[in-house]
């Protein structure tokens, strides 16, 4: 329920920008001595439908009761729509599930996992409001695997058969 204390705890900035001034300087951040401050729609409604799909999402469940869900990302090339999706779908999944959420990225190119660690963050003058920092696996922290029988001998995984043979 909104109250009148809610309401006016944010709604003086938009009456009276000018105090940003001294609420900037108790938090030791400059602000622009020459800004235009405009009003804009609060709503984070999409209006058109826009699909935003994370490639897989995992619960998982620790013995210890410290739930966390784990988004996962393949991602085979920089792309730049991923430097805010992702912060999306990470705060996103937080804000439905109220779980903390991990983002890990799979890369196959020593590039795009260099790129796609990050982070990618979001903020003006200085402060930052939210920043992701992804967990990336690629060829330089997961070796390639050439050999089938690893799969059996690491994990217990069976081998696809080839030409009939197992």
């Amino acid at each position: 329920m909104v109250t009148s204390a809610h309401e006016a705890s944010h709604r003086i900035f938009q009456d009276r920008p000018e105090i940003l001034v001294p609420v900037f300087e108790a938090l030791d951040l400059p602000f622009p001595e020459k800004a235009a401050v405009d009003v804009l729609t609060p709503d984070a409604t999409e209006l058109l439908p826009l699909e935003r799909r994370v490639d897989s999402v995992l619960r998982v469940q620790p013995s210890d009761g410290d739930d966390f869900l784990l988004a996962i990302e393949a991602q085979g090339r920089h792309d730049a729509d991923k430097e805010t999706n992702w912060p999306y779908y990470v705060a996103y999944l937080q804000a439905k599930f109220r779980l903390p959420v991990l983002l890990l990225v799979v890369c196959k190119s020593r590039a795009t996992a260099k790129w796609a660690v990050g982070p990618f963050s979001c903020g003006a003058r200085g402060w930052t409001a939210q920043s992701t920092y992804p967990l990336v696996v690629g060829p330089d922290n997961v070796p390639m695997i050439t050999e089938p029988t690893f799969w059996t001998s690491a994990w217990g995984v069976p081998v696809p058969e080839r030409n009939g043979e197992s």
